[in-house]
């Protein structure tokens, strides 16, 4: 009687840590929201930041089969965010 009771205890705090670690990955892992429109005042600054986030879009699009870790395949590597800041953002800088 008594293992079953020690038997009963780990499976309900099995059950109890699986549903609450379930739970604090749903909120860790949000959806993707859309951009809204850009008015900051800046002309160039709100002209540009959509070309970037379509630069970013273009190379996880490129790059999906490359790496093999999944969240990869929806988020940016940190060489991809610098390569379409610097093409974007920088590259509008120095055409002035």
């Amino acid at each position: 009687m008594n293992n079953n009771m020690v038997t009963l205890c780990y499976l309900s705090i099995i059950l109890l840590s699986s549903s609450i670690l379930n739970g604090v990955s749903n909120i860790a892992f949000g959806q993707a929201v859309p951009l809204i429109p850009l008015k900051s005042g800046n002309l160039t600054l709100d002209k540009e930041i959509p070309l970037f986030y379509k630069c970013i879009q273009k190379e996880i699009k490129a790059s999906a089969n490359v790496n093999d870790d999944p969240y990869f395949k929806s988020e940016p590597t940190k060489a991809e965010v610098f390569k379409c800041y610097n093409s974007t953002i920088i590259g509008s800088l120095q055409k002035k």
